[in-house]
């Protein structure tokens, strides 16, 4: 269950995913007069017996000095806080964790296009804060474990959107070349081979490169049913160009009277 949780960044990790706004909310907890701490007394293992901001602690539970048995009596007390004591002790633990979930976004983003790292870094946060309320902190290795929760979500989500490109890839070059692509969705429309709301999901999302997952939110939707129903679309859209419903040059064939 080893994971790697050192601090790593990737420059394709942009500047206000969820990641990066949590990294930024919890340095405000961890600064100023009253920082977010815990009692090293009712930690133990050998940390210091006084209060202990989170700001530090990440620190020392860096440091090759910090005993699996540390971690995991630190990682106990910070998710019962997180059960009890509301959201800030929430964004403590994505604070305390960031040098790991920074480190899973690198992996899990690489090679991705920029429109489908905001996707996968969000899940990967949604996950992890969703395991801080069921996670079984009796069992050994808490923060590999949440972590390990944290790739499933991303890596899901980078599955979908990967597989929704090579879907798009099959569309003929021309879609790109001939004609502006809201033409073509247009047309295909007015076609019925995606309905308007598909058009706008589509244009959103891949035109306009919003997120998929606050577009989803936007509209009070699950974003895995967006995801099933752009996947469709697309599918459909790929098909009708390929066999010539739609048109997809300017000059060419006047498909829509036929539609």
């Amino acid at each position: 269950m080893a994971l790697d949780i050192h601090d790593s960044t990737t420059s394709k990790i942009v500047n206000d995913n969820a990641l990066s706004v949590a990294d930024r909310a919890f340095t405000l907890l961890v600064t100023g007069p009253s920082p977010l701490s815990v009692d090293g007394r009712s930690i133990g293992h050998g940390t210091p017996q006084r209060p202990i901001d989170l700001g530090e602690l990440k620190e020392l539970l860096l440091t090759p000095q910090a005993s699996d048995e540390l971690k995991d009596a630190v990682w106990a007390h910070l998710v019962r806080r997180s059960r009890s004591d509301g959201p800030a002790w929430v964004i403590g633990c994505v604070g305390m964790a960031m040098p790991g979930l920074k480190n899973l976004a690198a992996r899990t983003t690489q090679n991705c296009p920029a429109h489908v790292i905001d996707d996968i870094v969000s899940e990967m946060v949604t996950y992890f804060v969703a395991q801080l309320r069921r996670i079984d902190l009796d069992r050994p290795n808490i923060l590999p474990r949440l972590l390990l929760w944290a790739r499933k979500g991303a890596l899901g989500v980078r599955a979908r959107e990967l597989a929704s490109i090579e879907i798009c890839a099959e569309t003929p070059e021309p879609v790109a070349l001939d004609t502006e692509p809201f033409m073509v969705l247009a047309e295909a429309v007015r076609c019925h081979v995606i309905t308007p709301d598909e058009a706008k999901l589509i244009n959103a999302t891949r035109l306009e490169g919003q997120a998929l997952r606050a577009y989803a939110g936007r509209l009070g939707v699950p974003a895995d049913r967006l995801y099933k129903r752009r996947r469709a679309a697309e599918a459909r859209l790929a098909r009708a160009i390929e066999e010539g419903q739609v048109s997809v040059s300017c000059d060419g064939p006047a498909s829509n009277l036929a539609c």
